[in-house]
């Protein structure tokens, strides 16, 4: 059996060409280069320099700029600044993805955290500005998409057992929250991993994420795609509004159910021996 499980995102975690600036601007050489290594109260969609206002990752923030970069080439050499749904800015997510990779010591789409991209807007374009900028937020949960305040870096925030991660939830309630668990107590729900579509895939249907979610899942607890489907429920996610989750490969998250009888403990890796217990 397959749920799918959807969440709301921030409209501002997407900014693309469309943004404004919220000051008047007229045509002019522009210098402005937003920093790295900065961080912001709120996410806001206003790229100007007059408000632009980095505040130190120490102090409560929103938003943490982990990325700086240049659009150049073709897409430098543009008119206008690449649209949401173009190549080029899937470029600049991709760019993006990859830092955070290194940046975070994990990957951002397994735990609560949302990536953007920001690019300048039309007139700041015009004006000679090619900069992209890459930020990370946390989120306060996989069912409650918003920011979560903090007042420290996100450096290195995945690596080792990392509270961000999506580890395991209790039964998801009738207002559907899905609330985390411990995985050494009972729960009823693990998270079993990113499943990502070939290049082949242009567009995800509801059969294609199920067979994915089903051989992630097959993969995650050890055991063969039948026995998965005789002993659990899956469901899988993907975050709306949020094209960066997507950028270089569709894919979904997977999350594994025991719809009768709670789990005591992981069932990753776990094999035969502990779904016998589910039944």
């Amino acid at each position: 059996m397959r749920r799918s499980w959807g969440t709301t995102i921030l409209v501002a975690l997407t900014i693309g060409a469309s943004g404004c600036d919220g000051v008047p601007f007229t045509k002019k050489t522009s210098t402005f280069v937003p920093s790295t290594g900065v961080c912001h109260a709120t996410a806001s969609d206003d790229r100007s320099p007059e408000a632009y206002l980095p505040i130190p990752c120490s102090s409560k923030h929103d938003v943490e700029t982990f990325l700086v970069g240049r659009i150049t080439g073709a897409d430098g050499a543009a008119s206008a600044p690449p649209a949401a749904d173009s190549e080029g800015m899937a470029r600049l997510h991709e760019a993006c993805d990859a830092e955070a990779a290194v940046f975070l010591g994990g990957e951002w789409r397994e735990s609560r955290l949302a990536m953007r991209t920001l690019t300048p807007s039309a007139a700041r374009w015009e004006a000679g500005e090619r900069w992209y900028r890459c930020d990370l937020l946390e989120m306060h949960a996989m069912d409650r998409w918003f920011p979560n305040p903090r007042a420290n870096s996100l450096r290195g925030a995945l690596t080792g057992e990392s509270p961000l991660r999506y580890t395991c939830f209790t039964d998801p309630t009738e207002a559907g929250d899905l609330p985390p668990a411990s995985c050494t107590g009972p729960h009823d729900t693990e998270f079993a991993g990113i499943w990502r579509a070939g290049p082949e895939v242009e567009e995800l249907t509801d059969e294609i994420r199920d067979a994915g979610c089903l051989t992630t899942v097959s993969r995650y607890v050890g055991v063969s795609e039948q026995d998965v489907q005789s002993r659990f429920e899956m469901f899988w996610f993907t975050p709306e509004g949020e094209p960066e989750w997507q950028a270089g490969r569709l894919g979904v998250g997977c999350l594994l159910h025991s719809p009768d009888q709670a789990l005591d403990a992981s069932v990753k890796g776990a094999g035969r021996k502990v779904l016998a217990a589910t039944r």
